[in-house]
């Protein structure tokens, strides 16, 4: 699949409208799409709502560099993967592990509403509650995190198969179910909403997991 220019701005619209961003910021996206010839943010050219799950298909699958943190990864040792600049900091696999357990936790606990087995427990490592902000007692070092998990294998295993299970959700949607709120879901969020502000979230990860590769390999000027 060739990704376009016009795709990717599709799908930043359809983001920017599913988390519904201040209006300066919508302003800006239409203005920027208007220019491309692109429809409408959250509207195809007759004025219908833009097709989510194409969209949503897309920000899932292998070819959006910002949702798949395997290209971000690749060639990596596993000495590397656990590598922090500080003891304090969360190692790139952590990273990794992190965007799929938020994943399966917003679609499968907040949409589906699986509440038992939802995540491995060896897994629980890659929460948010061993990441404090203030290093408290649920601070998790690399190598408490190292002796929770099998393997690196194991743990990557794991995230593709996430992925796949988040595929196969969106798949399973109908055009009325993007608009529903699930009985689970916190904030009143509608099924859209969570989908797209869940790609916002990993592409946040995969960001940090740039900046430690950069920092790893000595290159800091590199671009992301």
């Amino acid at each position: 699949m060739s990704v376009s220019r016009r795709d990717l701005l599709k799908a930043s619209c359809a983001v920017a409208t599913a988390l519904s961003l201040g209006s300066s910021a919508l302003r800006g996206r239409d203005a920027l799409a208007a220019e491309e010839g692109v429809p409408v943010v959250g509207q195809d050219e007759e004025g219908k709502v833009a097709d989510w799950q194409a969209v949503a298909e897309f920000l899932y699958g292998e070819e959006f560099w910002y949702s798949d943190p395997f290209r971000e990864v690749e060639g990596l040792t596993e000495e590397q993967l656990f590598w922090v600049p500080n003891p304090k900091c969360l190692c790139i696999l952590w990273q990794a592990g992190h965007i799929a357990h938020r994943e399966r936790t917003h679609i499968g606990r907040f949409l589906q509403g699986v509440e038992q087995d939802l995540i491995p427990s060896r897994y629980e490592a890659f929460g948010p509650d061993w990441c404090s902000v203030d290093f408290g007692p649920d601070w998790c070092s690399v190598e408490e995190m190292r002796s929770s998990i099998d393997s690196v294998g194991e743990v990557f295993a794991w995230v593709r198969d996430v992925r796949k299970e988040s595929r196969a959700y969106i798949a399973s949607l109908s055009d009325a179910d993007w608009h529903q709120v699930p009985a689970g879901s916190e904030f009143g969020m509608t099924v859209a909403q969570w989908v797209f502000l869940t790609t916002v979230h990993a592409a946040m990860h995969l960001g940090r997991i740039q900046l430690l590769r950069a920092l790893l390999e000595d290159e800091h000027d590199r671009p992301c």
